[in-house]
């Protein structure tokens, strides 16, 4: 055993899954506050202002009515923007992609999915890294 042991690395997995959820409301939109059910747009435009102001915001967008296999949308800020997060449902089961992308850009996915269950080029998104 050398005297100057190097810590063992930390390890990431996208291969990480949650259980599917079920949604009790058309619309409900979650963060730090708490939970809104049947939201209006201009409720989630204000949501994501709260977003793009305050670094410790996240917002949550959860439709009961899916129809592309995409249960929620989430916001945050992060170093290089703010990162979008996707929960798809596939096979009994959620995984997270995400991506970053600008406010205004956020601004659109999030419409979007409010109006259609949809996001386009989903393909665009990345499996979300977990440490293990």
């Amino acid at each position: 055993m050398s005297l100057f042991s190097s810590k063992p690395k930390k390890q990431t997995t996208t291969d990480v899954t949650f259980g599917v959820t079920t949604c009790q409301s058309p619309t409900v939109l979650g963060s730090q506050n708490g939970e809104l059910r049947n939201v209006s747009w201009q409720q989630v435009e204000d949501g994501l202002e709260e977003v793009f102001d305050d670094s410790n915001q996240f917002l949550v967008l959860t439709l009961q009515e899916i129809r592309h296999n995409i249960r929620f949308v989430q916001a945050a800020q992060c170093d290089q923007g703010i990162v979008v997060q996707l929960g798809i449902e596939k096979d009994n089961a959620t995984k997270l992609v995400e991506k970053i992308c600008s406010e205004w850009e956020c601004i659109d996915i999030f419409k979007e999915f409010y109006n259609s269950s949809a996001v386009k080029n989903p393909q665009d998104y990345t499996p979300v890294e977990f440490f293990v």
